[in-house]
């Protein structure tokens, strides 16, 4: 054999090593999908980013176990953003430069919004099961709508909307007033409140607001009372909400209150004092009573986890993601959103989601709570009229 043969010979040995080197190492990289989660694994928000990554472990677990997506597994990336909007969006670049290209998460808006803006610019689909800020999804006065965010759970301007349709129902024909404690939320809420009474021909006797942190409401209560008013919609925050309901309940004014997700803290009813009783406020449904969430919930509390707040909506966002990427029937995260924002069915323990063109699921995500009176600061759900 001469040495150009012998040389020949050896770069092909050579190549057949690395080839059974490199390629199955390919193979192994195809044959896995990582879906990261992006929350507060730390800090004031720690719980529910807990609640997040159970929610997604177990959906990608129950993915895996089935097969895969088309043959994939899953891998899950659990990253910490602290809940905050600088941080989350370094853990954004960081996720995207690593390769991820979808994301379960973030929880609270002023984290999901920056992180946005990152992800759409290097290409990487979101879904966050917590964010409810309208301008997540809608960038109203800010340009075009991204193409990447998406959520599973509903939207604070739902809330209002919902709250003047329930006003013109169950108050026909009463005196209402729409409050506001003048923020991007709470004006947000009490316009969204106002239009839908209106289209119900139902004028409200007054519209108004608070000063963040005013602590006087004597005069907006005299006036409420002289003007007969039944039923009063607040579209604002806690400590406002609750100084208003106890001085009203003071001076021995005490019609129907109404709130969105605002009031819903720990210490609301404490503030509020004896005015508590049925004050009613806007949440997102109960998921673990949804007929569709039971074995899942079942398996959860069997390890010893209450899948409560978020758990279920980011086990949903998961099955979103999967679902996505059968509809579209590749991994591009651009051709994921398309389809999921095509409107088609997809089924999820939450039941059967669609999305709107901006990822919003189309499914309102409110139930309607009242606070009881009994000083223990627990709630249940409202009787509707």
């Amino acid at each position: 054999m001469t040495f150009s043969h012998r040389f020949g010979a050896w770069i092909a040995v050579i190549l057949a090593i690395l080839s059974a080197l490199v390629f199955p190492a390919i193979a192994q990289e195809k044959a896995t999908l990582r879906i990261a989660v992006a929350a507060p694994m730390s800090g004031q928000f720690a719980q529910m980013g807990e609640q997040i990554r159970q929610g997604a472990e177990l959906a990608i677990e129950d993915i895996n176990a089935s097969g895969g997506i088309g043959g994939q597994k899953l891998q899950i990336d659990v990253v910490d953003d602290k809940g905050d909007g600088m941080t989350a969006k370094a853990v954004a670049r960081n996720l995207a430069k690593s390769g991820v290209r979808f994301v379960v998460g973030h929880f609270n808006s002023g984290a999901s919004i920056p992180a946005s803006e990152v992800y759409a610019k290097m290409g990487v689909f979101m879904i966050s099961p917590a964010s409810t800020n309208p301008s997540l999804t809608e960038r109203s006065g800010k340009g075009k709508n991204l193409w990447n965010t998406h959520r599973t759970a509903g939207r604070d301007d739902v809330q209002g909307r919902l709250a003047g349709e329930y006003i013109a129902k169950a108050f026909a024909g009463r005196n209402a007033a729409i409050l506001s404690d003048g923020t991007p939320y709470g004006d947000g809420l009490a316009i969204k409140a106002k239009a839908a009474l209106n289209a119900a021909g139902q004028a409200e006797k007054l519209m108004s607001k608070v000063k963040v942190g005013q602590k006087d409401m004597s005069r907006l209560i005299a006036s409420m009372n002289d003007k007969k008013i039944d039923v009063v919609f607040f579209g604002g925050l806690a400590n406002e909400m609750a100084t208003l309901v106890r001085q009203s309940s003071e001076a021995g004014f005490t019609p129907q209150f109404i709130a969105g997700d605002g009031i819903f803290t720990a210490d609301f009813p404490h503030a509020a004092g004896a005015g508590v009783a049925r004050t009613m406020f806007a949440f997102s449904l109960e998921d673990r009573q949804h007929a569709d969430a039971q074995s899942v919930v079942a398996r959860f509390r069997a390890k010893g986890f209450e899948p409560e707040a978020y758990t279920l909506k980011a086990y949903a966002a998961v099955q979103v993601v999967a679902k996505g990427i059968e509809i579209a029937g590749k991994c591009d995260p651009k051709a994921v959103a398309k389809a999921i924002r095509s409107g088609a069915p997809i089924p999820t323990v939450l039941g059967t989601l669609t999305f709107d063109a901006n990822g919003d699921r189309r499914e309102p995500d409110v139930a309607w709570y009242v606070w009881k009176a009994d000083g223990t600061g627990g709630y249940s759900p409202a009787m509707q009229e």
